[in-house]
């Protein structure tokens, strides 16, 4: 069996939510079904072989069909990352499945409905998140849920897990993604940056994120935490995505959609591209398998959270390569 090898395809940069913190923020473009061919045919010559469909959100692709059959006449597997909405539609959804679709990341950011859809800016999508999540389940669709860690949920995340679990005994894998404050395409500044109160603190989701991941655990689910400093995943540091790119020697590929330009923007970039280390750093066991801080939450918090670590970087190097 061949070793998975992504890359992220952005189709348009048109969305049904306004999300607060989003990292690519919308505007009214979308690539033609060339461009994405061309594109991904690209992408295959450098020994890709899956391709994650997002966006913007990719289900508003109005030639969504076009393109799925062409990644698959690549021989190339396919998943989408959604916000779910649209999967409220049982048609659409079993229409997805008939033609290939295995496996979708949904993003949900809450538990509570006022502040789900506050954080989406839509009022009324987070309930038809949850209906779309329920139908990609029911058709035999893969889904795992991805959900950002913001100044809304990061007191209340282990209630978060256990609503979800709950509600969804059937999804295996989580990813938590802390805000990204910068300009993730290297050009548009994300939401999180125009709006930095959404942005927690990492002693805010400290205790959180530790009950969290206790139920995770507790519950078998399988789960991987993103932009969090190792000095705050102590005792399941294996977790952290980038530090497992690290480990692995894997980049992080991406084609961005891009305002001015009629192609895609290809940023094939190191897991720690955007990241600053402390002074204090240098102190800490962990150094070069951590990745550090991003430059814009210093901006905004300031280092001082950040303490060094004294925990056997081989063991977690370990970890990491016994689980794959």
């Amino acid at each position: 069996m061949n070793k998975r090898n992504s890359a992220y395809l952005q189709v348009t940069r048109k969305c049904n939510n306004g999300c607060i913190f989003c990292s690519n923020p919308v505007f009214e473009k979308e690539l033609e079904l060339d461009v994405l061919f061309s594109e991904i045919k690209r992408l295959k010559e450098t020994g890709v072989n899956e391709i994650v469909l997002t966006g913007g959100e990719p289900t508003t692709y109005k030639k969504i069909f076009e393109l799925i059959d062409f990644i698959i006449s690549e021989n190339l597997k396919f998943r989408i990352i959604s916000n779910g909405v649209n999967f409220v539609d049982k048609e659409f959804v079993g229409k997805l499945k008939e033609n290939g679709l295995e496996h979708v990341h949904v993003s949900i950011h809450h538990y509570i409905e006022d502040v789900a859809d506050k954080l989406s800016q839509v009022k009324g999508h987070f309930k038809k998140t949850l209906q779309g999540i329920r139908n990609l389940i029911d058709v035999g669709v893969y889904v795992d849920i991805n959900s950002t860690i913001n100044s809304l949920n990061s007191g209340c995340l282990s209630k978060f897990i256990e609503f979800m679990i709950k509600k969804y005994p059937e999804i295996g894998h989580y990813v938590f993604n802390n805000l990204d404050p910068g300009n993730s395409d290297g050009v548009h500044q994300s939401r999180a940056g125009q709006n930095p109160w959404i942005i927690a603190k990492f002693s805010d989701m400290e205790l959180e994120l530790s009950k969290m991941v206790d139920v995770l655990k507790e519950n078998n689910k399988t789960f991987r935490i993103e932009r969090v400093p190792l000095c705050y995943m102590r005792g399941f540091e294996e977790c952290s995505t980038e530090t497992r790119k690290i480990v692995k020697d894997e980049v992080y590929r991406c084609s961005f959609v891009q305002k001015d330009s009629d192609e895609n923007v290809i940023r094939t970039v190191n897991p720690g591209f955007d990241r600053i280390k402390a002074d204090i750093c240098k102190n800490c066991k962990l150094n070069d398998i951590c990745v550090g801080v991003q430059k814009e939450y210093v901006n905004i918090y300031s280092s001082s959270e950040i303490s060094p670590s004294f925990e056997n970087p081989v063991l977690i190097e370990k970890k990491i390569l016994e689980n794959e």
